[in-house]
């Protein structure tokens, strides 16, 4: 029977090379898949020619990744200048969180990450305040027309219904903006 042989400072190792990026982006970048990327997060060594990619593709130095021995970066004598692979790094971390951003500023309502529905609520005690405070708050603009069924006995509501209600309000306004 075969053991897999693995090996946890390699998995360290490859987490600090990708430290910013999802196993899917490791994936994508590589070539492989998500599963194999996901069992060199979990320590299983890479065949040669996946050593000789990842090096390619990120500048490390073959005997930092296998060792942890030398520099992480060989220096430009090496073949490598540091202040380029820097600023490469750099460069696809702010790609990386500009995605991020348009990727949010894309989400669908479902999403409150955001959002404190729980201390809106107890703030306005009102669920047209408190919906334009929502979409103002994602730089969305707020419907002339909330429907005043899911509030009838907002002044009866505990606050858990409040929410609930200016929740569902919010699915159904967003459900009829796509149509």
């Amino acid at each position: 029977m075969n053991k897999i042989e693995r090996d946890p400072s390699f998995s360290s190792r490859f987490r600090k090379l990708f430290e910013f990026a999802t196993m899917s982006e490791v994936g994508k970048r590589l070539n492989v898949p998500h599963a194999t990327v996901r069992n060199y997060y979990h320590g299983r060594l890479p065949a040669p020619d996946i050593l000789i990619k990842i090096a390619n593709e990120t500048g490390v130095s073959l005997t930092w990744l296998l060792t942890g021995s030398g520099e992480m970066y060989p220096t430009a004598a090496g073949g490598r200048d540091l202040g380029r692979a820097l600023e490469s790094l750099i460069e696809s971390i702010v790609d990386r969180r500009l995605a991020e951003i348009e990727r949010d500023k894309k989400k669908p309502a479902k999403s409150t990450l955001g959002f404190d529905l729980d201390v809106a609520v107890r703030r306005h005690n009102d669920p047209k305040l408190i919906l334009n405070e929502w979409y103002e708050f994602e730089g969305l603009k707020a419907p002339k027309d909330f429907g005043v069924v899911f509030f009838r006995g907002w002044e009866t509501f505990t606050t858990d219904e409040k929410v609930e209600a200016v929740r569902d309000a919010r699915r159904v306004l967003d459900r009829s903006k796509k149509k």
